[in-house]
C-alpha cells in the first residue's frame, strides 16, 4: 500500500470518529476509491443567488483526494453550492486553502467548510473569489449559528493563527470539552 492509500484510510478513521462523536451533524458518511461523502445536517448555510436567498441546514458535500494527495490538497463540493464568495456556483468547488500544508486533514477541511457555511470566514483576495455578489455581502451578513462539533483528541485541528495568514480556526481547545472555535472573515488586503 502506498503512502497516499495509507493515508486516504487515515483520513476515513478520522472522519469516521468525527461522525461517530457528532450524529446529529453528520447523518451519514460514505467512501468510494477518492471521495468521500458527507451527509451534513443542522448546518446551516445560505443557497440561491443575492435576490432569492435562504438558509438551509442540511448539505451533502463531497471531498476528492488528487491522484498526488497528500502532496497536492484534497478537494471539497457542495453538490448544491452555497451562497459564498469562495464557492463556485457551477461546480460547487469551495476553497478551503489559502496555504495548504500535507499535515491537514479531512478534520481541517470540514471545520473550514463549516466556517465557510456560517459566513464566519471568507477569502476575499481576488485569485479566490468565485461568486462576486456573495463577495459584496459578506461582511455585512452576520454569521449564521452553527452549533460546536465534539471533537474527539484524534481529531483536533492543525490550523491555527500562526500557521496561516487567515485568521480561521485555533487548536487552543479545551482539552475537557473539544469544539470548533470561533472564526473570523478577514481580508488579506
Amino acid at each position: 500500500m502506498n503512502l497516499r492509500n495509507r493515508r486516504i484510510d487515515t483520513e476515513w478513521q478520522l472522519l469516521a470518529a468525527l461522525a461517530d462523536a457528532n450524529r446529529m451533524t453528520f447523518a451519514a458518511i460514505t467512501r468510494s476509491e477518492d471521495e468521500f461523502r458527507i451527509d451534513m445536517r443542522e448546518s446551516p448555510a445560505w443557497v440561491g443567488g443575492r435576490q432569492e436567498r435562504k438558509i438551509e441546514t442540511a448539505h451533502m458535500l463531497r471531498y476528492v483526494y488528487p491522484r498526488y494527495y497528500p502532496s497536492l490538497p484534497l478537494e471539497g463540493y457542495f453538490v448544491r453550492p452555497i451562497f459564498h464568495v469562495n464557492v463556485d456556483l457551477t461546480t460547487g468547488f469551495v476553497c478551503l486553502w489559502q496555504n495548504y500544508r500535507p499535515a491537514q486533514t479531512i478534520v481541517d477541511a470540514i471545520l473550514i467548510t463549516r466556517a465557510i457555511m456560517a459566513g464566519k470566514v471568507a477569502n476575499l483576495d481576488a485569485a479566490h473569489r468565485m461568486q462576486q455578489d456573495a463577495a459584496l455581502e459578506c461582511e455585512e451578513s452576520p454569521a449564521l449559528p452553527m452549533m460546536p462539533l465534539m471533537l474527539p483528541p484524534a481529531c483536533r485541528p492543525l490550523l491555527s493563527q500562526r500557521h496561516t495568514g487567515r485568521r480561521r480556526l485555533t487548536s487552543e481547545l479545551d482539552p475537557q470539552v473539544p469544539r470548533e472555535n470561533k472564526c473570523a472573515i478577514s481580508n488579506p488586503e
